[in-house]
């Protein structure tokens, strides 16, 4: 049976932290005064930390896989926000107000979990170490992902309901960096292999080591520092950070899965010997449910995700193909979805270009006129398809099982016989949202340290030849092997700053679309649009509307090129 994190009871309850309580004791409701009690309400109180970051999956992610030279906007004609992202621009004057409202609510529940540890007895040490561990990372993974988006943002560390301006750069990653510290102080060196299933998408010491790697990557990069500053004094250097990717290394029990294919559900047992391009290759799906030793940190999904909640995997739905009729059979085993993200076949040429027997190329990129994809019909125009390129994202989208072969007739997910959950449409997709992989770990280390040990592991594990270290052979392999995985955006910001535009630019400008089946050349100005904003997005305007002028807006967003 699919686990997942999260609780529905409480929430209600505990997204009231801002409300103000009569100053009398409650014998019947939950309020400031009774909850939490126990260790219990400490662990529902962190469910509804990690609930922010599943209901937020259009933040980061998506701006760091369609903001990149990996993909287009795509989607229908009316599909603005993707085409906004494409192009650094806004589509509303409160574009990404959910991303930084799911945020900021993430924050609160987290400050508010802290400071209500102290007021709860009869918990061990080890599990209030724990859960203090997990909210120190789940603040730090919000301000990392808010730093990312929008550049310099207010920090909160307290719940309280007050208005703050933005804090400089420093500020906000010295906090960041001192509560990715604190966890890892307070998480214990459990490896991977012996961590129960029930932990599963929470934080650990191994991710908080991860992410602390990722975070001090940027921020030196982009802000062009030497160090990671550290909220209250001091800083962490290279060589600590060299530190934690070793302990990470040698100790978490992760490692690179034995091929690159199981790790993608389209090898799942439902599907992988009736899809032609895995059929008698004898591969199995490395799952999700304690056998993916290769997954450091991700969003976990339920299996029962429908229109009205946010606990199916959108991603998926959002990359996959438009518009195919006869419940998309013709197109087996891809499933039906909104065909944002379309892959940009320049990609997919120099790909070929740099590295010709690389196998990840259609491991990662489905090529619907490719015939060992299986594909018998891809109807172009599906549902006013726009920027298609014939290519799209293998590694998140719908895959379905068939119900009845002969017939032709499908599950619309591999999740319905997989999981004995009642057959839904398409929207069901209950696939991990890998946030950090263990490959990843590995080209971080070669990268912080010039060396070409962790790089070539990553290389030799899908049959490619060991190289010499260089900063290019690194930028090539991380746009290989982490494709589509929301990190191409943020490495091109931190590798070239401002000058990200140029490349962005020059890599996606004059490819070749359809538009509604009519023939057109995808044409950018990100150049410019880099220029003015430093590649950070715009503040929604509401916010900035109710601080009365304590919040202003970020540069470049107020003029007429700003808008789509």
């Amino acid at each position: 049976m699919k686990k997942y994190i999260y609780l529905f009871v409480l929430l209600s309850f505990i997204a009231s932290g801002c409300s103000d309580f009569l100053d009398t004791k409650d014998l019947l409701n939950k309020n400031d005064q009774n909850f939490p009690a126990n260790e219990q309400e400490l662990q529902n109180s962190l469910a509804s930390i990690y609930q922010k970051m599943a209901a937020e999956q259009w933040g980061d992610f998506f701006i760091g896989t369609i903001a990149s030279d990996e993909t287009f906007g795509g989607g229908g004609p009316d599909d603005f926000q993707s085409m906004a992202v494409d192009r650094l621009k806004k589509n509303n004057e409160n574009m990404l107000s959910s991303t930084w409202s799911n945020y900021y609510t993430g924050i609160f529940r987290a400050n508010k979990l802290l400071e209500n540890t102290a007021k709860v007895s009869g918990v061990s040490t080890a599990s209030m170490n724990q859960i203090k561990g997990e909210a120190h990372f789940m603040r730090a993974w919000f301000y990392f992902s808010l730093a990312r988006i929008f550049g310099e943002v207010p920090v909160f560390t307290k719940a309280e309901s007050v208005i703050k301006p933005k804090s400089a750069a420093a500020e906000l990653y010295g906090q960041i960096a001192l509560d990715l510290k604190t966890a890892i102080e307070l998480f214990p060196a459990t490896a991977f292999t012996a961590m129960p299933v029930s932990q599963l998408g929470h934080a650990n010491k191994w991710v908080a080591e991860g992410l602390l790697a990722r975070v001090f990557l940027f921020y030196t990069g982009y802000y062009q520092k030497a160090e990671l500053p550290v909220a209250g004094g001091g800083a962490i250097t290279k060589s600590q950070v060299v530190t934690y990717l070793d302990d990470c290394i040698s100790k978490s029990g992760h490692a690179l899965a034995t091929d690159f294919r199981e790790l993608w559900p389209y090898t799942n047992k439902f599907t992988v010997d009736d899809y032609a391009f895995t059929a008698g290759k004898n591969l199995k799906w490395t799952g999700e449910e304690g056998g993916n030793k290769e997954t450091v940190f991700a969003i976990k999904f339920g299996n029962l995700g429908d229109w009205g909640n946010s606990y199916q995997n959108a991603i998926n739905t959002a990359f996959s193909l438009r518009g195919q009729s006869n419940n998309n059979a013709d197109c087996f085993p891809f499933g039906a979805g909104w065909g944002q993200g379309t892959v940009n076949a320049r990609l997919v040429d120099q790909w070929k270009q740099d590295e010709p027997k690389d196998p990840r190329i259609f491991m990662s990129v489905l090529n619907v006129d490719d015939p060992a994809e299986g594909i018998k019909k891809y109807e172009e125009n599906g549902w006013a398809q726009i920027n298609d390129t014939h290519y799209f994202v293998k590694k998140y989208t719908t895959i379905m099982a068939w119900k009845n072969k002969a017939a032709r007739t499908v599950f619309p997910s591999y999740t319905n016989p997989l999981y004995g959950s009642a057959e839904a449409t398409f929207i069901r997709e209950s696939q991990d949202l890998v946030l950090l992989r263990f490959s990843d770990i590995l080209l971080m280390h070669s990268e912080l340290t010039g060396t070409n040990t962790g790089l070539n592991r990553v290389r030799n594990r899908v049959g490619l030849p060991s190289v010499a270290y260089s900063l290019e052979a690194l930028q090539k392999e991380r746009r290989h092997e982490l494709a589509f995985e929301g990190v191409r955006y943020y490495d091109l910001l931190r590798w070239y700053g401002k000058g990200a535009g140029t490349v962005l630019q020059s890599n996606q400008n004059g490819v070749s679309v359809l538009n509604s089946n009519v023939k057109a050349t995808m044409s950018f100005d990100i150049v410019d649009r880099m220029n003015a904003t430093g590649g950070f997005w715009p503040i929604p305007n509401s916010e900035i509307l109710i601080s009365n002028g304590v919040l202003v807006q970020s540069p470049g967003w107020n003029g007429g090129n700003s808008s789509l």
